[in-house]
């Protein structure tokens, strides 16, 4: 009589186990380039909040820049309150200021290995209100 084979060999169950961890080390990776570009994506969004603000901040001080005082934008208490709030990023403005210039903020990223400068660039207009300043 022969016997009727029921169920897989050893060699079956481990191809299959090998297989299996192939794909999820695969799978594993994938997450962890996508975990990469998703901290990197965060960082560009807050850097253009970064940027924003800094123009923001600006205005307040036209008629100072403006009419009254354009060095005051030179002054190292005004760049520092300009600057960003968080640590990892940094600002660089012009060297003095205009009615139309870049902001740029960059940060550093080491997890991605692309070799690509991670930076932002918002280009500021602002009206000239020297003849309405008090």
């Amino acid at each position: 009589m022969m016997k009727l084979q029921k169920g897989f060999t050893l060699l079956e169950v481990m191809i299959a186990v090998v297989v299996a961890g192939i794909a999820l080390l695969g799978l594993a990776a994938a997450q962890l380039k996508s975990l990469q570009y998703t901290t990197n994506s965060f960082n560009y969004t807050v850097s253009l909040i970064q940027a924003q603000n800094t123009i923001e901040q600006i205005w307040p001080y036209l008629c100072t820049l403006q009419k009254d005082n354009p060095d005051f934008f030179n002054d190292v208490a005004f760049k520092a309150s300009l600057a960003p709030q968080i640590a990892d990023y940094s600002l660089s403005l012009p060297a003095s200021y205009a009615n139309e210039m870049q902001v740029s903020i960059s940060w550093q990223d080491e997890r991605l290995t692309d070799n690509v400068i991670n930076q932002i660039t918002l280009n500021a207009t602002y009206p000239d209100i020297s003849g309405e300043c008090p």
